[in-house]
């Protein structure tokens, strides 16, 4: 067995990778988006804040062709004990003990790195990729949910009195439209806005607050601009004092511009109380409407206990697709 470290600019493992996720995908999860080579290229360069996942393609030995994929993302601006994995095996290769085979990398290259903990997802509803995790020692830690919202299915008189409520509720509050490129003090202000998305639910993962501080956020911004997305962002500024009370982004890649991505929504400690969440959603619905005309689906993520913004999403038109575990391994730190 021979794991083949992928170049992003290798368009031929690229290729592998991608049509090996993508008939995985139609037996895995025919209502997820399509895989597209170059997208997926873009992501191996770039991540999303300039430190990629690595990926690893499978290769029997005597074999032409992979039969499976590794993923492997360790951050390292916190959380340095963690190891998130993707173990990915062609359906036409199932059965055979090769998800085994990665798992154990999995494992070996999780304590080369002087690391404990090990995250890995499955579909609540996928009984078979759940046995097989929860047989390689993990145990259930957490639940997100995809939900999207079907643009041409949108009640739009319903919008509208959410948006007279929002911004009455907001009325201390101005909205701004931003694209890129952001300035570095515009950047700056937004760190305690962007931080904010801590106080999520993470159910019972093993996990610290990501840092966030004027390097990280201008690498996010080079990622997405490397990849190609273009980046929608509004922000609610306080009308006294001028501080970021909170802020939605939603990206678009010229290649898929049928879907659009929802990003982070967050609303500051200090600014919460005054529907900024649901009115700088609505007024990127709008925005939307003029500059992506073509669109035709918004993602957006959720973890399952996030009840504030799913009831917001939900009001909006978002409808459930599918609920994801996640489920962690702690292994032992060599001695």
């Amino acid at each position: 067995m021979a794991f083949v470290r992928v170049s992003p600019d290798d368009p031929g493992q690229v290729s592998q990778v991608a049509d090996l996720f993508e008939a995985a995908r139609l037996v895995d999860d025919p209502d997820g988006f399509p895989v597209v080579a170059s997208i997926l290229a873009g992501r191996m360069r770039y991540g999303w804040d300039l430190e990629p996942e690595e990926y690893s393609l499978d290769v029997p030995d005597g074999a032409d062709e992979a039969v499976g994929v590794l993923e492997l993302e360790m951050p390292t601006r916190d959380n340095r004990h963690l190891v998130w994995a993707g173990v990915t095996v062609h359906p036409a290769h199932r059965r055979r003990g090769h998800g085994r085979l990665i798992m154990d990398e999995v494992r070996c290259r999780t304590a080369q790195a002087g690391r404990d903990t090990i995250w890995l997802g499955a579909a609540e509803d996928d009984q078979g990729a759940r046995t097989f995790i929860e047989g390689s020692g993990f145990h259930y830690a957490s639940h997100d949910a995809r939900r999207r919202q079907l643009l041409s299915a949108v009640d739009h008189d319903k919008v509208s009195r959410l948006l007279t409520q929002a911004e009455t509720a907001a009325a201390d509050y101005r909205l701004e439209r931003v694209l890129p490129p952001l300035s570095d003090e515009l950047l700056q202000q937004m760190i305690e806005v962007t931080a904010a998305i801590n106080d999520a639910p993470m159910g019972a993962l093993t996990y610290e607050d990501e840092i966030f501080d004027l390097q990280r956020m201008r690498d996010i911004e080079t990622a997405r601009a490397g990849t190609g997305r273009r980046t929608y962002r509004i922000i609610a500024r306080h009308r006294q004092t001028g501080e970021i009370g909170g802020h939605t982004e939603l990206t678009v890649h010229p290649e898929e511009t049928q879907f659009g991505h929802q990003g982070d929504t967050s609303v500051a400690r200090a600014h919460r109380g005054h529907r900024l969440g649901l009115l700088l959603k609505i007024d990127m619905m709008r925005w939307l409407a003029e500059a992506e005309p073509q669109l035709k689906i918004i993602q957006t993520w959720n973890n399952v206990d996030n009840a504030f913004m799913i009831n917001v999403n939900e009001a909006l038109g978002y409808r459930l697709s599918r609920i994801f575990n996640m489920y962690e391994l702690r292994l032992d730190r060599p001695k």
